[in-house]
């Protein structure tokens, strides 16, 4: 005798969404058509991108070598030193006790349950245009729109993006703040 037949059975592959659900869903649906859109603008964009500008270049060299303390003082140049002519200036924090020299006003803060860091910079007086410009230098930023990097306050207060107390404070005691 043979072997008897073996029943093999086929399976219908089964989709999950109907042709006309796939459809509904997936082709004709607003949200992905202005996806289409977008990515369609952007891949037009980037075939006419225009020339960047050159990136900033710092205008006002160092002219002191500072020393920092570990508290973040660093002593001003002497009474003989002639301060170059800068569109800007920084002063000194006043009041302190037996006629000492005070800080730079260079803070940090954190926000939004400390996940935001900014550097903070009082007393800046002038041209706060200028400042911000040779400031985005100094830090790095070359390349950045100014105000996404840079927040300029009442009170002659600007707010940098970032943690970057020591790299300003060293910058503007070497231009002799």
């Amino acid at each position: 005798m043979g072997k008897p037949p073996v029943l093999t059975r086929q399976f219908q592959q089964r989709s999950k969404h109907s042709s006309t659900q796939v459809k509904r869903i997936f082709n004709k649906n607003p949200a992905r058509a202005r996806f289409v859109n977008r990515v369609k603008e952007q891949q037009e964009d980037a075939k006419t991108t225009k020339e960047k500008p050159p990136p900033r270049q710092q205008k006002f060299d160092t002219v002191f070598q500072p020393t920092l303390l570990p508290n973040g003082w660093s002593q001003p140049p002497s009474d003989e030193f002639v301060l170059p002519k800068y569109p800007f200036s920084i002063s000194r924090t006043k009041n302190k006790p037996n006629g000492a020299i005070g800080f730079l006003p260079i803070y940090s803060d954190y926000r939004n349950g400390r996940t935001k860091h900014t550097t903070i910079i009082r007393k800046v007086k002038g041209d706060t245009d200028a400042f911000v410009q040779e400031l985005l230098v100094a830090v790095g930023y070359t390349d950045e729109p100014v105000d996404s990097v840079i927040r300029i306050r009442t009170g002659n207060v600007v707010e940098l993006k970032g943690n970057h107390v020591s790299v300003v404070r060293k910058w503007l005691a070497g231009l002799g703040f």
